[in-house]
């Protein structure tokens, strides 16, 4: 109900939110398409997809031969991203659902996202939308995850003012995220780019020689 609660008031964003965050269009989305080692023909599902534009930037990765969902609690959010893809004729599936209960089958992605999307979910939502990625990704995939993390020194104060008060963000801020996603049995984290405040992680469920 409180995950149900908080899509509702995130769909009050959804006719300006291309506006407050980066689009499919701006640099920050494409920088972070190159950092996820999205190849042709793979699987791919974004969770939290807001208004789609990672997932529509997969699309035209992984080609016809590929295959992108996306979720999010957010049903004007769902309807504003099929609109968009739609519109540039691309063939992704948008659908209402949670991190916590994803609706697919074991083993399914080759590459499931996550972009400022972990930092809204209480502490007991992060660790069952981690052991849910988990059990949707190939035992070879990969979780592209970007939040919030420690800040650089500089920037503690500001983020300090405008987050810290926030549980679920407060506990990235405080550096903890990485140990939970070891705890959800990823193998390995490789931190492929470092911000101010955010960090990108590559995570792997398994590693190849094992």
């Amino acid at each position: 109900m409180e995950q149900q609660s908080k899509g509702f008031s995130l769909d009050r964003l959804s006719n300006y939110y291309d506006l407050i965050s980066p689009t499919e269009k701006s640099k920050f989305r494409r920088k972070q398409i190159g950092l996820m080692d999205i190849r042709e023909g793979e699987k791919v599902l974004e969770v939290g997809c807001g208004t789609g534009s990672l997932a529509i930037l997969s699309k035209i990765a992984v080609r016809e031969s590929g295959e992108v969902q996306g979720i999010d609690i957010a049903p004007k959010m769902i309807r504003r991203a099929q609109q968009k893809a739609n519109k540039a004729g691309l063939e992704i599936n948008f659908i209402i659902a949670s991190v916590d209960t994803l609706p697919y089958s074991d083993n399914y992605f080759d590459l499931v996202i996550s972009s400022l999307m972990f930092h809204h979910l209480p502490i007991e939502f992060k660790k069952k939308g981690l052991e849910e990625i988990y059990r949707v990704l190939k035992w070879e995939g990969r979780l592209f995850l970007c939040d919030f993390c420690s800040p650089y020194f500089l920037m503690s104060p500001l983020m300090c003012l405008m987050l810290i008060w926030i549980s679920s963000t407060r506990y990235q801020l405080f550096g903890k995220l990485p140990d939970l996603i070891r705890e959800c049995n990823f193998k390995k984290i490789e931190l492929k780019k470092k911000g101010a405040f955010l960090e990108h992680y590559l995570i792997r469920k398994k590693l190849k020689e094992e």
